[in-house]
C-alpha cells in the first residue's frame, strides 16, 4: 500500500511539475496567486516519495540520479535559452518544478541515508 501511494505521488508530483511549468511559462497570469500553493504541493509530494517510495538498496542511485538531473538539468536550461529563446521560458519553469519536487525526496532518502551508515557503523565497533 506504501509503495502504491508513493508512486502516485512520483507520478503526480511529475505531472504536476510538467503541466504547472508550461502554464506557468505559456500563460503567467492563469497561476499567479497560487505559485505558493503549487510549490507547497510538490514540496509535501517529493517528502512522501522520499519516505515510500525509495527502498533501503535504491538509495545510493536515487541520490547519484537527484545529482545528475540536478547537474544535466541547470545546463540544459542555459543551452536551451542560446538555441531556442522561445522555450527557454518553458524549460526553465518546469526544471525548477522538477527540483522542487525531487529535493525533498533528496533530503529524507540523504538523512536516511546518513543514519544507515552512521548506525551500522556504531554497530561494528
Amino acid at each position: 500500500m506504501a509503495h502504491t501511494i508513493g508512486s502516485f505521488a512520483f507520478l503526480i508530483g511529475i505531472l504536476v511539475a510538467v503541466i504547472v511549468g508550461i502554464i506557468m511559462a505559456g500563460m503567467p497570469a492563469v497561476l499567479s496567486g497560487a505559485s505558493g500553493v503549487i510549490l507547497l504541493v510538490l514540496i509535501i509530494l517529493g517528502l512522501i516519495v522520499g519516505l515510500l517510495n525509495v527502498k533501503e538498496e535504491h538509495k545510493s542511485d536515487f541520490l547519484v540520479a537527484i545529482i545528475a538531473v540536478a547537474m544535466v538539468g541547470s545546463l540544459t536550461v542555459q543551452q536551451s535559452g542560446e538555441l531556442i529563446p522561445q522555450i527557454a521560458p518553458i524549460v526553465s519553469i518546469v526544471f525548477q518544478n522538477i527540483v522542487a519536487f525531487s529535493a525533498p525526496a533528496a533530503l529524507i532518502v540523504g538523512l536516511r541515508q546518513i543514519w544507515s551508515l552512521g548506525y551500522t557503523k556504531t554497530l561494528k565497533k
